[in-house]
């Protein structure tokens, strides 16, 4: 067995050596320490059984994205042969959970009402910045000040997110009114910058208590209602909008073409009346 921790502990620094995000990393080794655990060494046999253990016990994206970082582990330990496929997954033709404009202002309005100012500002900094979350609360007050903030994003690239004029002005009007001039954006009441499991977690318990769907007020459903509004108003601009997102195939932003879940029931209700 410790063999196998240090093992981790040398996968856990490599990843880091590959300018991964925090996010992934924790993915990838929760997934490698699962498995050593389970079955020891990394062997075909092992992998075989692995995948069928998640096939049977998981949604194909799960099964997938734990797949990835096995394959991640295999390369680590220079057993790219013993890599497993992905599983097929059947096209989506519709976005799923994603807050309405309708929920948002609602929602936005319901904080304002609740004074709390501070998710009110993280909500509009989302929906106007189509940022994620983790970019999102590495923001800084001399971002806003300057208009843009700069973002080391996936792969290592650096990736430029503006603060329209609106948004830049209402964020400055509330640090100026805590009288913060410098340093991180949002912060929890011990003075640090707050998690991305804690927005997720507030905003939920905000929705229950304002009687909007909790399952569409998650972080990145904001930067999903970006996009769609983007492309409605600019219906053309489907590579300047890939650029925003930072997206690195124009075929990711095409999704955005398709209608919610919620649009295409409506569609659906409002054309079959035979």
């Amino acid at each position: 067995m410790e063999k196998l921790e240090e093992k981790l502990k040398g996968y856990e620094q490599w990843l880091y050596q590959q300018e991964l995000s925090e996010n992934t990393i924790k993915s990838y080794m929760y997934t490698a320490r699962h498995f050593v655990v389970s079955y020891q060494n990394l062997s075909a046999y092992h992998l075989r059984d692995y995948k069928k253990h998640l096939i049977t016990n998981y949604r194909p994206s799960t099964v997938n994205a734990r797949i990835q970082a096995i394959n991640k582990f295999a390369e680590y330990l220079n057993k790219r042969n013993l890599q497993l496929k992905t599983v097929k997954m059947q096209n989506r033709y519709y976005i799923d959970n994603v807050i309405s404009n309708a929920e948002l202002h609602k929602f936005q309005q319901k904080l304002l009402d609740h004074h709390q100012i501070k998710y009110y500002m993280i909500v509009r900094t989302l929906v106007c910045t189509a940022a994620r979350i983790s970019e999102a609360l590495l923001f800084q007050i001399e971002d806003v000040q300057y208009g843009y903030a700069e973002i080391l994003g996936k792969y290592g690239k650096i990736r430029r997110i503006y603060f329209p004029k609106t948004l830049r002005s209402e964020l400055l009007q509330w640090c100026d009114a805590e009288g913060r001039t410098s340093g991180s954006l949002f912060l929890n009441k011990n003075g640090v910058t707050i998690s991305s499991r804690g927005v997720e977690t507030m905003l939920r318990r905000f929705a229950k208590n304002y009687g909007i769907n909790p399952d569409v007020v998650h972080p990145h459903s904001y930067r999903h209602r970006y996009a769609i509004n983007f492309l409605k108003r600019k219906p053309k601009e489907i590579i300047a909008l890939a650029d925003i997102l930072g997206h690195s195939s124009i075929d990711t932003t095409r999704i955005y073409t398709r209608l919610t879940a919620n649009e295409q029931y409506a569609l659906i209700n409002s054309v079959v009346n035979w």
